[in-house]
């Protein structure tokens, strides 16, 4: 899951993005892969965990989060565009679930045959799948 955020602040921007990656068979915790520069670090913790309490308040003590990429602006990038790379990072990531969760649904076919793939007609603003 890769999580940037970049915004225009009158005369400059304000950037920063970062890589995560969800493991369940590692070692606990929060973990840097990737370099991080000594005075983001905080930040990046700090958004991370406000992400997880508020997005995957149950996610287990024995899961990982590594930090596998990060995107640094020379000029632009801050504490504070870090602290929101990493929430829009685990946002991202609790999207997906939701998607995969509702996409998870019990199957409707019948017990002799495959399971439909979609929707054959398309309700307005929707395309159909086939």
């Amino acid at each position: 899951m890769f999580g940037s955020f970049s915004m225009h602040l009158g005369p400059r921007f304000e950037a920063a993005g970062l890589r995560i990656q969800f493991h369940y068979n590692q070692p606990p915790g929060i973990h840097f892969k990737a370099e991080a520069p000594a005075e983001y670090r905080d930040s990046i913790l700090r958004g991370l965990r406000d992400g997880l309490a508020s997005r995957f308040p149950d996610f287990p003590a024995a899961g990982s989060v590594w930090i596998t990429e990060i995107a640094e602006h020379e000029v632009d990038s801050s504490q504070q565009a870090f602290y929101r790379a990493a929430r829009m990072a685990i946002d991202q990531a609790f999207t997906l679930a939701q998607l995969c969760a509702t996409n998870a649904g019990p199957s409707t076919a019948p017990d002799d045959g495959p399971a439909p793939v979609g929707n054959s007609e398309a309700t307005e603003g929707q395309p159909s799948v086939s």
